[in-house]
């Protein structure tokens, strides 16, 4: 039996006052290093990347014969989530293909898997809590407690772990058995799906701490070869 890299579908961002869309490179060679294919998933629509433009039933076919090339995705962090990441958090869902979702991708996750219907709605609400949550220069901003319970302690092995932060806003109440792991000041930062090989969300950016954090690394690494193919 022959181990066949995985195909990694990386959703595009477009940042504010940019008119690129871009995968972010620490995100791109985190997927390389732990052996998977990167691939940039783009919008299908013939509109501008926008949450107001729902897709046609056309426009998901076409998307979707993208998305079965893949074997696993990333949803990474950015400044707006769009349809795009909708369909493919469903898609991975319905299908049972791996999905990690960072930060803003974290946040597209909880709001889909708390069951809003409205499309494009961001659901998130501003932080105000005694942590600052945006500190993008520092490599470690607060702790966060995981679930001893949940998938994510199966990968990481410990209660307690340092994360960097960078966002201004966070998930609101959620079911809790979604939960797997949150900040000392309450803040959700983590999120899975228990019935699902690796649906898994958080909050902080591990892409950027894999060469000197091993939780990062063992993220990564799992979530590839959750990813991984035999022939």
């Amino acid at each position: 039996m022959v181990k066949i890299k995985p195909i990694i579908g990386i959703v595009g961002r477009l940042y504010s006052g940019e008119s690129n869309i871009i995968c972010a490179e620490e995100v791109r060679l985190a997927v390389t290093k732990f052996g998977g294919i990167p691939l940039l998933i783009l919008p299908v629509d013939k509109y501008e990347m926008s949450c107001k433009n729902l897709y046609s039933e056309e426009e998901i076919k076409d998307l979707e014969n993208v998305l079965n090339l893949c074997d696993g995705f990333i949803l990474p962090g950015g400044d707006t989530w769009y349809i795009l990441d909708e369909v493919v958090i469903d898609y991975a869902i319905k299908w049972d293909k791996p999905l990690l979702a960072i930060c803003l991708g974290m946040q597209a996750l909880s709001k889909v898997l708390s069951g809003d219907e409205r499309i494009g709605y961001d659901n998130t609400i501003k932080n105000d809590t005694f942590i600052n949550h945006l500190e993008p220069n520092k490599s470690y901003v607060h702790s966060v407690i995981i679930d001893k319970n949940s998938k994510l302690y199966n990968i990481i092995g410990e209660q307690e772990i340092w994360v960097n932060s960078r966002h201004s806003y966070h998930v609101p109440l959620i079911n809790n058995n979604l939960v797997n792991a949150r900040s000392s000041d309450g803040l959700i930062e983590g999120v899975e799906l228990k019935d699902r090989k690796f649906i898994i969300g958080v909050q902080w950016h591990p892409e950027s701490l894999i060469d000197k954090d091993e939780s990062s690394r063992k993220i990564f690494s799992k979530f590839i070869s959750s990813s991984q193919k035999f022939h």
